[in-house]
């Protein structure tokens, strides 16, 4: 009848590899804080009944043997007597497993006490409640045991071990078959780690006490003498055989620290059989033997380190790999490690089935009597489902990989962010979409842990199977021997971002596989990864702008000097962003550093770099420095360095005399006594100079000949262009809790307007469509914002994102050499995106990823006549990118807009003239149709004109007029309220005429709907 039952379960298997039962216990509520280092686990054991009862919700009466209403003999597995001798064949599978696994790395002592004992109450006493999550009863159970077996071995040493189990009689509520009824009450099968305890018993738990109170005990594994079980079918009892070899083993990774890996909230499989810690590979075999730790399972454990394949310099963009089994590796690596970003990674390791070529040796003990059996191939009686093969307490296997489903290049998808997040919860792979630790299918379709009917109603549950596994050959209609971003599955980063990564041309299956591994995506590709040796955060990242592997970080007020080659540090450079610039053939770094408990409060520093060596200089001033040194080239035409002070001075340096005079002359120009400097921006004769008044709110901007006085006002920034051939300072401020832009000209306000509220602190310019009109750039939330000089939204945007946010930081580049800008915006979850600035669209092969924020300004340069990204993320790990074959405008390099921190944006000369007074094609209104309160009507007007807006409805009545003033050069905008306009289609009437005389009319149609 058995062979029966496992043959009608076989035919059931029409997708593949998939498992009749789904695990149905959280085997480790409460891992361990930390991993157990260490070689040696010692176990003791103890044999536990409970009192004899006749309740149909548990398996047995309560006593061991009495789940089975018939003596099977010793041809199935786990045949009685369940007695110490049982047991310790059970503890002998997971000593050799571990041996061989851990590669002599853990080694197993065990013991099993000799006597059999009772607890005081029937088995379903100590059960939580059916669907509950609370373990209290079980925690209640293992303290009655240790002070029942503190009685009966009082001078017993129970502080020479340090893993604690309990086999009790009975089976374990651990699984579901079908047609099984009736284990509702049993126990569930657990490791009750020192968290788990302290979650039942209170947070000054310390153990349960033995040795006359000289020991606690503060784990237990609780363990049933055999997941067998009795089931009713047509033709009477059916024994469905499964053993405890796998629960026992994870149980014992569970006590070193690893999570489980199947979703513990369904108990539906998440890895499959490809690791330990996942009910199908626990009951891989009918628990018979699980096949080894996953990649991550072992790094996890200490047991091995990857080979890292890293982007350390250009050279190393394609990578050749060749990747042995475990079992002929003789001590080199078996695991590649592929960083996607920070927190993410693909790991790689060649799993065979039978390295050895030589079938699986499988070897069991029936009491003490020790038998061999092999067999070449998988066969009836020796299959993952079909174990009819084997008898007694299978004590070892020569290969657990056996275990896997197939055979090949195995790829697993780390998230660090998520485990980190998740362990403590044991929830690491519990949302499907985003695992902790995925395998990436390579047939294309996730449906590891996913559930299916057959056509006769039963449910069965993906494990995985051969097409999973990378090789070539694969049969799968979806592989195409490359896994990158276009495949399916994708090397995407979790939050969509694109890796760059391609892994491709995969060998045939062998026990040494090749492939290859790529860093570069059309365009954009890695320079180098590495991580910055410092202690302090990196705050600043500049550069010479131009064909200059030098990288520069300001890390607290050390100056990190970069590549991809070597690092060097200069302490106490600067407590602002450096000013970096190439001057009579040699690169210069100047920085300043303020104190205000010396003398002489600040310190001006720098290095002099000739492309080889580098001098390092610096001097005192009697002054207060506020901020970055600026590069400025008056009229005169010396080359000036212009440094704030706290006390309302401007320090004017020659870099000519930087460091021939230590310290070199210097001017100082005094402002407004009692003033800070807050800011300086500054071009070649054209500067402007922001200030506030120490004891209150009051701010000046001085600009040319003008100065105006703000009050109750907080700057934010202080930027400079140029528009129609005159000069412009764009304020960004904030007051009575709005943020607003006011535009000045030497005359005074040109414009003002409202950003959106709660939008970031920080702004850029850029000459987004390289006509000659700057427009102001900025995020709120997720969405990124362009606005023109007058106020108007551009046209796109604003560009928005899912299940992310900006984090303020923003630069602007031609990346793609279309004349026009790109935006690159940072996100807090390390996505990067380029937008472009005609479409508002993605820029193709982004957004790219750090995996962390990025709390230090990024930086933008050209090297190899080629523009490049470098981001340094919250740990210091420093990223560079080409992200362009163009050495195109860049308009905002960095933070102060370039290296001379002039926070200045040079504008391209508007082609006006090729515009008529009111272009066809930028008029229009938004949203349309309108199902909201209002609408904007946009228009271009090529110079100063008065506009008016004629409404009619299709009869032809007008129903509103708008006038207003338009600016040239720029789109316009005027709302029209809609609250009392009935549903229907309207024309608008643009009319403009302009201060030279010229007209102009355009017609819009607009749809109100409500």
């Amino acid at each position: 009848m058995k062979i029966i039952i496992y043959f009608i379960l076989l035919s059931l298997l029409t997708l593949g590899s998939l498992s009749a039962q789904i695990y149905n216990v959280n085997i480790n509520p409460y891992p361990p804080t930390n991993v157990l280092f260490t070689d040696t686990v010692r176990i003791l054991s103890v044999m536990v009944s409970f009192q004899e009862d006749k309740d149909a919700s548990t398996f047995g009466n309560g006593k061991f043997g009495s789940m089975y209403s018939r003596d099977y003999g010793n041809s199935i597995l786990d045949p009685l007597p369940h007695d110490r001798k049982y047991f310790e064949n059970h503890l002998e599978f997971v000593k050799n497993y571990f041996k061989k696994v851990s590669n002599s790395k853990l080694h197993i002592e065990y013991y099993v006490l000799p006597d059999t004992f009772s607890v005081s109450k029937t088995m379903r006493n100590y059960s939580p409640p059916p669907k509950s999550n609370d373990i209290a009863p079980l925690g209640e159970f293992a303290k009655e045991v240790w002070a029942l077996a503190n009685q009966l071995y009082p001078d017993f040493q129970f502080s020479n071990y340090d893993m604690f189990v309990i086999f009790h009689a009975g089976v374990g509520r651990d699984v579901s078959l079908p047609g099984s009824l009736g284990n509702e009450r049993d126990l569930p099968s657990l490791y009750l780690s020192e968290n788990a305890l302290k979650s039942i018993f209170g947070p000054n738990f310390n153990g349960f006490p033995v040795q006359n109170g000289s020991f606690k005990i503060k784990n237990s594994a609780i363990i049933p003498s055999t997941e067998s079980r009795e089931l009713e079918s047509i033709g009477g009892k059916v024994l469905i055989e499964l053993t405890i070899n796998g629960l026992l083993a994870a149980t014992v990774a569970s006590h070193l620290g690893l999570p489980d890996l199947f979703d513990t909230q369904t108990g539906l499989s998440a890895i499959g059989r490809f690791g330990l810690m996942d009910g199908q590979s626990i009951f891989a075999y009918n628990g018979c033997f699980p096949p080894e730790p996953s990649a991550w399972e072992k790094i996890f454990l200490g047991w091995i380190q990857p080979e890292d394949i890293l982007v350390i310099s250009p050279s190393q963009i394609i990578r050749d790999v060749s990747l042995p089994t475990k079992l002929i590796a003789n001590n080199q690596p078996y695991i590649v490690k592929v960083p996607i970003n920070s927190n993410e990674y693909f790991l790689i390791e060649n799993k065979q089935r039978d390295a050895l070529k030589n079938g699986s040796i499988v070897k069991y003990r029936i009491r003490n009597q020790e038998f061999t059996k092999t067999f070449i191939k998988d066969t009836i009686g020796f299959r993952s489902y079909d174990t009819d093969s084997l008898a007694g307490v299978i004590i070892d296997v020569d290969e657990f990989d056996w275990a896997v489903p197939g055979n090949g290049i195995l790829i697993w998808h780390i998230d660090e962010a998520i485990i980190s997040q998740k362990i403590s919860q044991n929830k690491i792979n519990n949302d499907k979409k985003f695992r902790g630790v995925d395998v990436e299918e390579a047939d294309g379709i996730q449906d590891i842990g996913e559930k299916f009917r057959t056509i006769l109603g039963d449910e069965i549950i993906g494990e995985g199977t051969e097409l999973d596994l990378w090789f070539a050959g694969n049969s799968s209609r979806f592989y195409k021997n490359r896994f990158d971003k276009n495949s399916r599955p994708s090397t995407h980063s979790n939050s969509g971002a694109n890796s760059l990564i391609s892994i491709y041309d995969f060998s045939q299956k062998d026990n040494i596989m090749s492939f290859k591994v790529s860093f570069i995506d059309s365009i954009i590709k890695p320079l180098y990864v590495k991580q910055i040796n410092t202690t302090n955060k990196i705050g600043y990242i500049t550069s010479p702008g131009r064909n200059f592997s030098k990288q520069f970080f300001l890390a607290g007020r050390n100056l990190i000097i970069s590549d991809s080659s070597s690092t060097d540090s200069v302490l106490n450079f600067s407590d602002y962003k450096p000013l970096v610039i190439e001057f009579a053939g040699k690169l210069y770094v100047i920085g300043a550093t303020y104190d205000s408990r010396i003398l002489f409060p600040s310190k001006v520093n720098y290095i002099e770099f000739d492309g080889n060596n580098y001098n390092v200089g610096g001097f005192a001033l009697p002054y207060s420095i506020s901020n970055s040194p600026v590069f400025y080239l008056p009229p005169t035409e010396r080359h000036l360095i212009l440094l704030p002070t706290l006390d309302g001075k401007i320090l004017s340096i020659a870099l000519e005399n930087l460091t021939r005079l230590n310290p070199p002359p210097y001017e100082d120009f005094y402002l407004k006594n009692g003033y800070q400097i807050i800011k300086i921006s500054a071009n070649d004769g054209f500067s402007a100079i922001a200030r506030k008044q120490n004891s209150n709110s009051e701010f000046s901007l001085i600009f040319e000949e003008l100065n105006i006085d703000l009050s109750n006002i907080h700057i934010n920034d202080l930027l400079l262009t140029n528009y129609k051939n005159q000069k412009v300072v764009v304020l960004y401020f904030v007051q009575n809790g709005e943020r607003k832009i006011n535009v000045y000209n030497k005359s005074g306000l040109l414009f003002s307007f409202n950003l959106v509220p709660l939008s970031s602190d920080k702004i850029i310019l850029s000459d987004l469509k390289q006509d000659g009109n700057p427009y102001i750039i900025t995020s709120k939330g997720n969405q990124i914002y362009a606005f023109n000089i007058i106020g108007a939204l551009a046209n796109n945007f604003p560009f928005t994102i899912k299940d992310d946010e900006f984090n303020g930081w923003i630069l602007s580049a031609d990346i793609e050499g279309d004349n026009k800008q790109e935006i690159i915006a940072f996100t807090k979850n390390g996505n990067i995106y380029a937008i472009n600035g005609g479409t508002g669209k993605l820029v193709d092969g982004f957004p790219i990823s750090t995996g962390n924020n990025n709390l230090a300004s990024p930086s933008l340069f050209t090297l190899d006549n080629s523009i490049c990204l470098s981001v340094v993320d919250i740990d210091n790990n420093y990223y560079s990118w080409k992200i362009s074959n163009v050495a195109s405008k860049i308009d905002w390099a960095e933070l102060n807009a370039n290296n001379l921190n002039q926070s200045f944006l040079k504008i391209s000369s508007s082609p006006l003239s090729n515009f008529s007074l009111l272009p066809d094609n930028k008029a229009y209104n938004y949203p349309n149709p309108v199902y909201e309160s209002t609408t904007a009507i946009r228009f271009f007007v090529s110079e100063n004109a008065d506009v008016t807006i004629k409404i009619y409805d299709l009869a032809g009545d007008k129903v509103d007029e708008l006038k207003t003033t338009a600016i040239g050069g720029f789109d316009n905008e005027v709302i029209w309220n809609v609250t009392s306009i009935q549903s229907g289609i309207y024309l608008a009437k643009i009319e403009a005429k302009s201060i030279t005389g010229k007209i102009d009319s355009k017609i819009i149609k607009i749809a109100v709907v409500k």
